[in-house]
């Protein structure tokens, strides 16, 4: 019962979403990824003090950082991870076929980014969520979709980036 409910408030969540204008859209999922974010941060550092830390970018130039985090993740992985994997899926004539290819994708994103068991896990809710707006801009055309994403991606990471290497905060 417990996992209808949870369906059914998933559904309306969509629905609501889906009444929103394209610019409303936008700036709601903007405003609901950045909190996811600020959310999962709290719980990864809560969880183990350096589980959100990508060594492999520790030391590095601030500008490669900001040209690999803010520009070429966002194109790649969203080609890859919302685009390729989802229209993939939704190929699949299913009553399902939206709920597999955000599950698929989101595993998938989450995989990806196995730096840490932590940051894996997390991975997986922020492609859970950036795979559900993925769906929702699609109403528009895929094309606006893929660029939605994209850019909603590289502000994300363009926070991140503002806050971990020009304002050296630790979040």
């Amino acid at each position: 019962m417990s996992a209808f409910l949870n369906f059914k408030i998933l559904r309306r969540i969509y629905h609501f979403h889906n009444t929103l204008s394209k610019i409303r859209l936008f700036v709601t999922a903007f405003f609901v990824l950045y909190l996811l974010t600020i959310l999962l941060s709290v719980i990864g550092n809560c969880l183990k003090e350096d589980a959100l830390t990508i060594e492999f970018l520790e030391g590095k130039d601030p500008v490669w950082i900001f040209v690999l985090t803010v520009i070429l993740a966002p194109v790649v992985e969203t080609l890859i991870f919302q685009y390729g994997i989802i229209e993939l899926c939704l190929k699949v004539r299913s009553r399902y076929a939206k709920e597999m290819a955000l599950i698929v994708s989101a595993l998938v994103f989450g995989m990806e980014h196995g730096y840490n068991t932590i940051y894996r896990g997390l991975a997986i809710i922020m492609g859970a969520a950036l795979a559900f707006y993925y769906l929702l801009f699609k109403k528009y055309t895929t094309g606006f979709a893929v660029a939605a994403i994209m850019v909603l991606h590289a502000l994300l990471n363009f926070v991140s980036f503002l806050i971990n290497n020009v304002l050296d905060v630790e979040v």
